[in-house]
């Protein structure tokens, strides 16, 4: 197949559908952490039609991982979950139609779960402004959600997912509490950011004063001051450090801003206002240093003004799929 033709000809001539299924089971095939029955479930959807097969061939013929499915061969032989005769395809339909189902109703029920305790969320790529009673406010980053109960002696904001910036009024008698997963922040006047991240929280401390602990009672609570921050995991808190770049902040104002960041660290951050994944095609490009700024209010076209000011090939195989370099 020629170098040339292979972006055009999967952009134009491919279902879309199966498209998208072959690129979510190419990156999720390339995690360290695959289970047996994951690589059961690829091998069946990968027989149920010729069409499965030729689309995922030409996905890892772009990245140069032709050897993948030879590798996932191999595996599934070892583990007895080779597929059988094509046959039999037929009989593949509803077990994989019930792992889709199952996987789809976890996550369905995990943010339906969310949805029922927030009081207040935004989607991705959006931002929102909550004000308080207490004259408080929280600002929510993308894809963020929050509990809030502002009665009784203390004031308290649980964070049921992503980022939130907090302007704190002083008060101290009504000390100003935000719960995360590893995490408890108290404070009584101040400006910082709680993310629940995926294995960690971070605080970070515009100005003023928090005092961090770890859920767990692990270790010894910690005082942050300005331009401070700490992550929380599993393991209780870590090092205290010092804020040395406005890329962890400067969303609020509607930007992000990165001065020599990495561009995986830039597009990371990218990716969180935008729905789809990102995949490199030449690493060497992940530790390429840049400085500049995007508008958050464009956040469809973020990847495409970075590539253009970078002269960095950013290629959409879908509207769920960008490939750098």
């Amino acid at each position: 197949m020629k170098q040339e033709n292979e972006t055009s000809s999967l952009e134009t001539e491919l279902n879309h559908d199966i498209d998208e299924q072959a690129v979510a089971w190419f990156i999720r095939l390339r995690a360290d952490n695959v289970s047996g029955e994951e690589k059961a479930s690829f091998l069946l959807w990968l027989n149920q039609d010729d069409l499965h097969r030729e689309t995922f061939n030409e996905i890892s013929k772009l990245w140069g991982d032709a050897g993948l499915l030879q590798a996932l061969g191999q595996a599934a032989e070892k583990h007895r979950i080779a597929p059988q005769k094509k046959t039999a395809a037929i009989y593949f339909k509803l077990p994989l139609a019930i792992a889709a189902c199952l996987a789809l109703t976890f996550l369905l029920r995990n943010e339906l779960a969310i949805l029922m305790q927030g009081d207040y969320s935004t989607g991705v790529g959006e931002r929102k402004t909550v004000y308080f009673d207490d004259g408080s406010s929280a600002m929510l980053n993308t894809d963020s959600s929050i509990a809030v109960n502002m009665e009784g002696l203390q004031r308290r904001v649980e964070l049921l997912k992503g980022e939130v910036y907090f302007e704190v009024k002083a008060d101290p008698n009504r000390p100003f509490i935000v719960q995360a997963d590893h995490s408890t922040t108290r404070v009584l006047g101040t400006r910082f950011f709680v993310h629940e991240q995926d294995r960690s929280d971070e605080v970070k401390v515009a100005s003023g004063r928090v005092e961090v602990s770890d859920r767990g009672a692990l270790k010894q609570p910690q005082i942050l001051h300005d331009r401070e921050a700490v992550s929380i995991d599993a393991k209780g808190l870590g090092e205290v450090r010092i804020l040395d770049s406005a890329l962890a902040t400067s969303w609020v104002n509607g930007f992000l801003v990165f001065e020599n960041a990495s561009l995986e660290s830039v597009i990371n951050q990218v990716r969180r206002y935008r729905t789809g994944a990102v995949v490199y095609k030449d690493d060497t490009l992940r530790t390429l240093k840049i400085n500049g700024r995007i508008n958050l209010r464009e956040s469809d076209d973020m990847l495409k003004v970075l590539g253009k000011n970078l002269s960095v090939k950013m290629t959409y195989l879908t509207d769920w799929l960008v490939i750098v370099g």
